[in-house]
């Protein structure tokens, strides 16, 4: 995971005129690859494990295969590519002309800045907000869980996958590894502490 971007050949489209803003919008898209493949092996991890809520197991360990496998895929930087345009669209988009409308933005933008405020996620935290969302998510689903009988509670709770598919055996794999591995690089500390973070909020062991 070593100079993610340059490795991914995203960095060159970096101009020194904006270098900052730019490596921020790319590192952004990156990351969201990052976090949707890994819901993407939440998700087949879960069918073929035979039960029908993913659980927070599930999402760590998808993010656990994704850092370790995540240079693998040949299309990071058309996905990334494509999001960062999305960002930049965004970025660049005209302000609203109507005044009314324009209060309504303030007003919801300060709302928005009270509740990051209340959140209080760390800077370093790449999947603070996914993980926030998910927290709250999942409380829905234990609200709902614990309004149904016990047999369906029972199908929500996490089981290893012994699925032989390449996705399921690699997902595997990666949670003994991460076991004793250790970060060589700063992006991978920070990826490492961010994905630890959720074990520890979850209180999951493996």
């Amino acid at each position: 995971m070593e100079n993610l971007i340059l490795k991914t050949g995203f960095n060159n489209l970096i101009k020194k005129s904006s270098q900052i803003e730019e490596y921020e919008l790319q590192m952004m898209s990156l990351m969201t690859v990052f976090i949707e493949n890994a819901i993407k092996t939440a998700e087949i991890y879960t069918k073929h494990s035979n039960r029908k809520t993913i659980t927070s197991k599930d999402i760590s360990l998808g993010l656990k295969k994704e850092l370790f496998t995540f240079l693998d895929n040949d299309d990071i930087e058309e996905r990334a590519l494509t999001i960062f345009n999305e960002f930049k669209n965004q970025e660049f988009t005209p302000e609203n002309s109507d005044n009314e409308s324009q209060e309504e933005f303030e007003e919801d933008s300060e709302e928005d800045s009270e509740e990051d405020s209340e959140e209080e996620l760390e800077d370093n935290d790449p999947f603070g907000n996914f993980c926030h969302l998910y927290d709250s998510s999942n409380q829905q689903k234990k609200n709902k869980i614990d309004d149904d009988d016990d047999d369906d509670d029972k199908e929500d709770k996490f089981i290893k996958s012994k699925c032989e598919c390449e996705i399921c055996k690699k997902t595997n794999e990666c949670a003994e590894l991460w076991k004793t591995w250790k970060p060589s690089n700063n992006i991978e500390e920070i990826l490492y502490s961010s994905i630890q973070k959720i074990d520890d909020k979850f209180n999951l062991s493996f």
